[in-house]
């Protein structure tokens, strides 16, 4: 009988290799470690070649080939998939040669119309009149996933879905200049006005939230949870890519652990202290594709089972998962994930989901583990994409400065008549859900931005519907505008509440300087998701608005890949 063994092979062009060495090196990694890391990813060697094209969405498909093995070399080898069970058995070493043989998934044709992806589609928010509608309550929002995965499918010239169009995503993900907070304050609150280009008779009210610089000196405590399924197979590279992006950054004392998972789950590297990164790049380099279903929610509840026997009480304990959310076996639905998720909240384990994927894609499934865990959810299609997220903001994902952060904004009906949260439709809460200490919702990482617009008209509130018990109307209050109210939780799981009173005149004085790229943003998320409330808003508005910024000699509107690059390809193609 002859015995085989597999030869995995990925090739990419020339030019495309030596960007993936620039890359790593960029991280700081020596030229033989760059190299290194350049030539193997997940049981395949990695190889130039000068007839293969440049590949602008990094997917790369692994070519396998059988090579004929002796009887000796054969018995001796041999894939070998493990089962984990509870309690997880551990590998004290890197396994080199642990995982059954990659399944790869069908590839449609240039002529078929296949997109498996998926999504949540939340209704948008209503008007509503403040003597109606008191308090404009939702959960803080620091993911970035919507925006990055819009702009890869425009730089890719590919069809833009309306239901991934989260715009509050869209406007969080931008650098804002906001103040920092003073003090103990957790928190500062930054107000703008500003005209609504969309709607005349309406103004825009920026609110935004920065979060207190936390320690970095906490200590790491992480495991990488790394779907290795068959339909991650195109995406292998960029997983390493983005797995050593934050080992790049991780310190001595830092510890790392690697699980992979695909119908099973294997432990690859289990409590490996950082610092040494030769050692790393070894587990790294030790992970190989498995194939097969994906069990994603076994592979989360042995990541849990795992941290939680390892948890480190003094130090920020972390699961990054690493995944296109096609979860196909064991707790495959949106609703059974998040039930799950919610349940592993009060571990003190936290939860960043890194997505991947394109035809795929379960947008809806990672997005709900983030929205219901102590977590933050991000897009990666290219290396820019990395380095953005999990490079240079990696503190922010990192270190969770407040859990549970519900934001209320209160407006005076005395000078506000109608007013529109825009975007946040699937993250708005009841008064219950505010008041109620145990209601979870999102965190907000070291320096985080969170940043919301509202549209609001002027004048004295009159209530839209009648009551026969209550009547209520509008009191003069000449000093305030606005309250802003947020309840959130430390770290330590103490309750807290942070209160600001914004005046008339503070607002009249507050000036726009981050308005205009706010009101860009949001008005492209409108036109995008086809908006019922974008008003007047078209190309031609958006180009105008495009065209005011290039004024603003603070921002550099043609740097490529910006926010107002890829707008203006937008509005190009």
């Amino acid at each position: 009988m002859a015995l085989f063994k597999r030869e995995e092979k990925i090739r990419m062009s020339e030019e495309q290799f030596e960007e993936l060495i620039q890359f790593y090196k960029k991280l700081g990694f020596s030229s033989s470690q760059s190299k290194k890391l350049a030539g193997s990813c997940f049981g395949a060697k990695v190889t130039a070649d000068k007839n293969v094209s440049y590949k602008a969405d990094w997917q790369f498909r692994r070519e396998a080939k059988e090579m004929p093995l002796g009887m000796g070399a054969a018995l001796g080898s041999g894939f070998r998939s493990f089962k984990a069970t509870a309690p997880m058995a551990i590998c004290p070493e890197p396994l080199e040669d642990c995982c059954a043989a990659p399944v790869e998934a069908p590839m449609p044709s240039a002529a078929e119309e296949f997109n498996a992806a998926e999504t949540h589609d939340a209704p948008e928010i209503e008007n509503a009149s403040p003597l109606d509608s008191p308090q404009i309550i939702f959960s803080a929002n620091v993911n970035t996933a919507s925006w990055s995965y819009l702009r890869n499918n425009i730089k890719t010239g590919r069809r833009i879905d309306k239901s991934f169009v989260r715009i509050e995503e869209i406007i969080n993900s931008y650098p804002y200049k906001l103040k920092k907070p003073k003090g103990e304050d957790l928190f500062s609150v930054n107000i703008e006005r500003g005209d609504c280009p969309w709607n005349r008779e309406a103004e825009l009210l920026f609110v935004g939230l920065k979060g207190k610089k936390a320690d970095k000196d906490i200590r790491q405590n992480i495991a990488f949870l790394v779907d290795v399924s068959g339909s991650m197979t195109d995406r292998w590279v960029l997983v390493q890519m983005s797995m050593m992006a934050i080992i790049s950054k991780l310190k001595k004392g830092d510890v790392m652990s690697i699980i992979a998972y695909s119908d099973d789950t294997v432990t690859v590297a289990e409590k490996m202290e950082c610092g040494n990164m030769d050692k790393c790049i070894k587990a790294v380099l030790s992970i190989d594709g498995i194939g097969g279903c994906t069990n994603g929610s076994e592979g989360l509840e042995n990541a849990y089972s795992y941290l939680a026997d390892n948890f480190d009480e003094n130090g920020n304990n972390r699961i990054f998962i690493f995944t296109d959310g096609d979860f196909n076996f064991g707790v495959t639905s949106e609703g059974g994930l998040a039930e799950y998720i919610r349940q592993k909240r009060e571990t003190g384990i936290y939860l960043s989901i890194v997505g991947y994927g394109r035809e795929n894609f379960k947008d809806n499934k990672m997005e709900a583990l983030a929205r219901n865990g102590n977590g933050n959810y991000t897009f990666i299609a290219n290396p820019s994409d990395i380095l953005e997220t999990l490079w240079e903001k990696l503190v922010s994902n990192l270190v969770t400065v407040a859990k549970d952060v519900k934001i209320s904004v209160e407006l005076n009906p005395h000078f506000v008549k109608e007013y529109r949260l825009i975007g946040y439709d699937a993250r708005v809460l009841t008064q219950k859900e505010f008041y109620d200490t145990e209601k979870a919702v999102d965190g907000i990482g070291s320096e985080h931005n969170v940043a919301a617009l509202i549209e609001i008209k002027r004048g004295e509130a009159v209530r839209s519907y009648s009551s026969r018990y209550v009547s209520t109307n509008a009191v003069s209050n000449d000093q305030e505008f606005a309250f802003i109210e947020i309840h959130y939780k430390t770290p330590d799981d103490e309750n807290k509440v942070f209160t600001r009173a914004v005046t008339i005149g503070e607002l009249d004085g507050a000036g726009d300087k981050n308005m205009a790229v706010a009101s860009l943003l949001a008005a492209f998320g409108l036109y995008l998701r086809e908006s019922a409330y974008k008003g007047e808003l078209d190309k031609a508005m958006l180009n105008s608005m495009l065209s005011a910024l290039d004024k603003n000699e603070q921002i550099n509107t043609k740097e490529k890949d910006s926010h107002f690059d890829i707008i203006r390809k937008y509005l190009k193609s």
